[in-house]
């Protein structure tokens, strides 16, 4: 059987690796809304304050979409990732107990 704590490591190096990715893949994705707001607020002159404002308030709509999005996979992947670092948790109490009773039976 492997070291339980090894792989309870190795379970929360990959959970933070993939919370980093998705933290670059959020901020790479905000980017860009923002640099296509910039573009088409650049097409609209500047006293047309009406257009200027419903493409703001575009960006902000995107943007929000963009952070609950994150946080919904965030708060899924931490419920699996906490159910994944219960069960092996579980399973090396699991063997402890299993060491002790074999010790007190001996």
């Amino acid at each position: 059987m492997p070291d339980l704590n090894v792989i309870y490591l190795q379970t929360i190096d990959e959970h933070k690796d993939y919370l980093t990715k998705l933290q670059e893949a959020f901020n790479i994705h905000c980017a860009q809304i923002t640099a296509q707001t910039q573009q088409r607020l650049k097409e609209i002159p500047e006293n047309d304050i009406e257009s200027r404002g419903k493409i703001i308030e575009e960006q902000k709509k995107l943007l929000d979409e963009a952070l609950s999005q994150l946080k919904k996979e965030i708060n899924e992947s931490g419920a699996k990732n906490r159910k994944k670092l219960e069960e092996i948790h579980t399973l090396r109490e699991n063997m402890k107990i299993k060491e002790l009773e074999d010790i007190l039976t001996r």
